[in-house]
């Protein structure tokens, strides 16, 4: 069976087709409208009465549907709409309202049809950007691989706007190990160069690279082993973070609602935003994992990743329009997340308890028990102990016990069993503080599950690559907030 966006092209040239055997004295509105998974896509194209004039400009020859060649070679438009209002009415399952206002004649119905299956061309592409598959099951997106290839362009963008020009495309293939020639890097840029306009975003490039390597494409013979290479690669790159190059910048007033903690990296002289949650790494070179605090200890004012936010700065928890503090009182050790994790509110954990929870929406959460205090907004390198099954409002809310790397004590900790005996009651003051904090405010305890146990490092690391992984699946379409 041809696939939707096939089916309703060819439904749309039948209609084309049979309007120009009428004797029309007026135009004639063909709309059709189809579901293309959880998206309405709809089709409206006009026919004009007899002896219009043909459209002035003529497109050409359409390629197969599975052909990745551009089918237009100059900026297009559809119903007056950019190539981004496309994109995003029809990703977004909202129907076109604009139509064109020239006449279509013999030649220019087949223009208006080869218009349509360029936009669809295109469409396709982008939907696969985002990990949509609207063809076949040789175009599917490895989530993880959308992840990578994100870092990998990142890497190449010189000037940090989120965009990259043809040497940088190249540059960036000889990075995944697939160098194009001067010849073939043209030929690619064109291809993803729709708008003419010099560079391409991640987008424009990802659509290419995926089809690019279908097994069609015309990578596919200099992809074969290119996953593979993947995975020495992104080593390379979590390497290359320095977390020397990282720094903090403030805006508005420690106190106010306005306050953010913002994230910078150096990268290569050049200074750009980033995320914590999403540009840190979560492990790094030496197998340790990046700590992001939030809340140092000995402190009380309730600091968090804002991750509804853009760039995802630090801010200080507000409920009701005021800022939150810890009522029970200080911190007694720092607190804060791991970056690149997500605790998915859409899986359900086996926690011990006779019913599962879902996660927290969050990144997962850290408890770093070292004997200094981590100001908020440092990265620091910290071995992981252990973790608490928390259940806060009926979700698992993990807690991770962590040390840093640099503690003096470090070197003599490296499981729960070590900490107990460097730390007597260290994890049952954790638990404590934790269970009791929010009946200040006459809310009740908080539970655990596994009985209250903290599981070991094996469990605690296992359950982090498993937040990993939902973060990687959040990510893959591009979203960066929640």
């Amino acid at each position: 069976a041809p696939a939707p966006m096939e089916e309703a092209l060819n439904l749309v040239h039948e209609a084309i087709q049979r309007a120009k055997g009428l004797q029309l004295d007026s135009t004639l509105n063909i709309t059709l409208q189809r579901q293309v998974g959880d998206n309405a896509v709809t089709f409206n194209v006009q026919v004009p009465p007899a002896g219009s004039p043909a459209l002035s400009r003529r497109l050409p020859a359409i390629p197969s549907m599975g052909d990745i060649k551009p089918v237009i070679s100059e900026p297009h438009s559809l119903g007056g709409r950019s190539n981004t209002e496309m994109d995003a009415a029809l990703l977004a399952g909202s129907s076109l309202s604009g139509r064109r206002e020239t006449g279509l004649s013999d030649g220019g119905a087949h223009d208006e049809v080869a218009r349509l299956m360029g936009e669809i061309e295109r469409l396709k592409r982008k939907a696969l950007s985002r990990g949509v598959n609207l063809t076949s099951k040789d175009e599917d997106v490895p989530a993880e691989d959308v992840a990578r290839l994100r870092s990998i362009f990142a890497m190449a963008d010189s000037t940090g706007d989120g965009h990259i020009n043809v040497k940088e495309l190249q540059a960036l293939h000889q990075a995944l190990g697939e160098p194009l020639t001067d010849e073939e890097a043209a030929d690619a840029f064109q291809r993803m160069d729709v708008s003419k306009s010099g560079d391409i975003n991640f987008d424009d490039f990802l659509s290419w690279f995926t089809l690019a390597h279908s097994r069609s494409g015309l990578l596919s013979k200099k992809g074969q082993a290119y996953s593979k290479r993947f995975k020495k690669l992104m080593a390379s790159i979590q390497g290359q973070f320095d977390l020397s190059n990282l720094s903090c910048s403030q805006t508005g007033e420690q106190g106010t609602l306005g306050y953010r903690l913002n994230f910078h990296y150096n990268d290569r002289g050049v200074l750009k935003r980033v995320s914590p949650w999403h540009d840190i790494p979560l492990y790094a070179r030496d197998n340790n994992l990046h700590f992001i605090c939030e809340i140092p200890k000995w402190t009380r004012k309730k600091f968090e990743i804002a991750t509804g936010e853009e760039f995802n700065p630090i801010k200080q928890d507000t409920k009701n329009g005021k800022l939150r503090n810890y009522n029970y009182g200080d911190m007694l050790f720092n607190y804060g997340a791991f970056p690149q994790t997500w605790e998915d509110p859409k899986h359900l954990t086996d926690i011990g308890e006779p019913q599962m929870h879902r996660g927290d929406n969050d990144p997962i959460d850290g408890v770093e028990v070292g004997v200094g205090q981590l100001r908020s907004g440092s990265v620091t390198k910290v071995k992981v102990l252990g973790v608490l099954a928390m259940i806060d409002d009926d979700e698992t809310d993990w807690k991770v016990i962590c040390i840093s790397t640099a503690d003096p004590l470090a070197d003599q900790i490296n499981s729960l069993d070590d900490l107990e005996r460097v730390y007597p009651t260290m994890v049952s003051t954790v638990r404590e503080w934790f269970r009791v904090y929010k009946t200040v405010d006459g809310k009740p305890e908080n539970k655990f599950g596994f009985g209250g146990e903290c599981k070991g490092r094996e469990f605690a690391l296992k359950t982090i690559q498993e937040t990993h992984e939902f973060w990687k699946t959040l990510t893959s379409t591009g979203q960066k907030t929640v």
